[in-house]
């Protein structure tokens, strides 16, 4: 099977003017083959570019196997941060031993300074270039999915949460009669050790597989990867991912917003589980990736069944009634052929005590009509206002509030008050949450008693913008100059 690039660019179909500058950058990258690194790995050719580094394909001449080796870039050496987010991926990824996670054999620098990392050479193609194909097989899917929600299951143990979930980032490789699916790309991953690497506002990810905290520009857990997970089982399903727009803005909006179209080739155990990882509210979304792998295996079982023609197992995700033998009567039962007589006169007793009841219970419907005619009126209203009262219950929810810029707020003094349209807020310094998208322009007033209001006038385009500066507070009662001959209170 051919080598495929382990981590291609960006996207589903090449766009011009990237391929124009990327062919710059290949032209520069050439200038890596033939190299020695390490005093063993002999890069052989150029496989794939990311975010942060150049992929190779390479020798480890110690052991005559072919490698993969991630190179920093050399034009990023100057940026610090990208570097300590370079470092942070070897670190991250090489302390993983999950089979779906890209295995890391050794990471290092080169003698110009550039990190690099090690990997395995996977054969196989990406999730995303299997769906230009068309959509996937429910039961595959699961299996897909599974995979993919035990790999986070490790990194989410080790405080790690990926934030890019999507097909460019997953790979499917073909390993004798199993398939397996690798995660790969933890170069953005979050973290209790991560959050020192991102500024406030600062939004990572690729919009059509944002969680709607993500899109929010909230601070991150664990549970943005369960619902990204979640987009991307949808995706594999139904053949699109639930949400897309003309713009990255519009398609986060819908993230936040929109309500999640109901899957049309789903089992309905399938589809209750893709709900559940799909909810916009973190806190009533599944909350392990763990238990994500369990009920997707859950889901399997059930998938399988529907396809043999037989009742399915015992579940969380379908309200069924199992088949068991509660519904047989207990005690032994009569063969064919050796009922008793005393057993045929019981059951000619039976039969009289079913008649006798049958007519009983048509006195009891007579009496049950005459008292609904009488009652109707009165049972009108009522049941007029129970239906209202159920239908404001079960009736449509409000809608979604939009997403926020949360910029920090600081002044030129202490404990200013911040008011956003009219309202107090906080005071400085302090992060404000102002509406994106609801095509309004929002007041930001700087105020200390003893001091002149600043105020700025704003409307974000997206959850990244920054306010325009806030102009320094001037004191009351300052003095201006009048001519040359002293100065005058104001």
């Amino acid at each position: 099977m051919p080598k495929r690039p382990m981590n291609p660019p960006p996207g589903r179909s090449p766009d011009p003017q990237r391929a124009s500058a990327s062919s710059i950058e290949v032209q520069l990258n050439h200038a890596d083959i033939g190299r020695v690194i390490g005093g063993r790995y002999k890069i052989q050719k150029l496989l794939g570019e990311g975010g942060m580094g150049v992929v190779y394909q390479a020798l480890d001449m110690q052991v005559d196997r072919d490698v993969a080796i991630k190179l920093m870039r050399r034009e990023s050496l100057g940026d610090r941060k990208f570097i300590t987010r370079f470092r942070r991926e070897l670190e991250v990824t090489s302390q993983f031993r999950h089979p779906s996670t890209i295995r890391v054999y050794e990471h290092g620098e080169t003698e110009d300074g550039r990190p690099y990392m090690v990997m395995e050479l996977l054969t196989g193609e990406s999730l995303s270039e299997r769906l230009e194909r068309g959509k996937i097989p429910e039961l595959q899917a699961l299996q897909y999915a599974k995979q993919i929600a035990e790999s986070l299951s490790e990194a989410h143990e080790h405080d790690v949460y990926h934030r890019d979930l999507k097909p460019d980032n997953l790979f499917i490789e073909t390993v004798g009669v199993t398939t397996v699916v690798k995660v790969l790309d933890f170069g953005i991953a979050g973290g209790a050790d991560a959050l020192k690497l991102t500024q406030a506002g600062e939004v990572f990810g690729t919009p059509q597989y944002m969680s709607p905290e993500q899109c929010n520009g909230q601070k991150l857990d664990h549970r943005t990867d369960i619902y990204s997970l979640g987009v991307i089982l949808y995706e594999m399903i139904e053949g699109r991912p639930p949400f897309s727009a003309d713009t990255p803005m519009a398609t986060m909006l819908k993230h936040v917003r929109a309500k999640v179209p109901p899957p049309r080739y789903a089992h309905p155990a399938t589809a209750k589980l893709l709900m559940m990882a799909l909810r916009k509210d973190r806190t009533k979304r599944i909350q392990t990736a763990g238990r994500f792998a369990e009920l997707l295996g859950q889901a399997m079982g059930v998938a399988r069944a529907a396809e043999e023609g037989r009742a399915p197992p015992a579940n969380d995700l379908l309200n069924h009634t199992p088949m068991t033998l509660g519904n047989v009567p207990s005690g032994p039962q009569p063969t064919p052929g050796s009922v008793s007589p005393t057993a045929v006169l019981a059951t000619v007793e039976n039969e009289n005590r079913g008649k006798a009841m049958v007519a009983l219970l048509g006195l009891a419907a007579v009496a049950v009509v005459i008292l609904t005619i009488v009652f109707a009126a009165n049972s009108g209203e009522t049941a007029a206002g129970e239906t209202e009262a159920g239908e404001a219950e079960g009736g449509p929810t409000a809608p979604l509030a939009l997403p926020f810029s949360r910029p920090v707020i600081t002044a030129n003094v202490e404990s200013a008050e911040v008011w956003v349209d009219n309202d107090l807020k906080c005071t400085t310094p302090c992060e404000i949450a102002v509406p994106v998208g609801d095509d309004e322009v929002h007041e930001i007033r700087l105020r200390k008693s003893g001091y002149v209001d600043s105020v700025v006038k704003w409307r974000p385009l997206t959850v990244t913008d920054s306010p325009p500066p806030i102009p320094d507070l001037k004191p009351l009662g300052g003095s201006i100059e009048v001519g040359k001959k002293g100065k005058k209170k104001r």
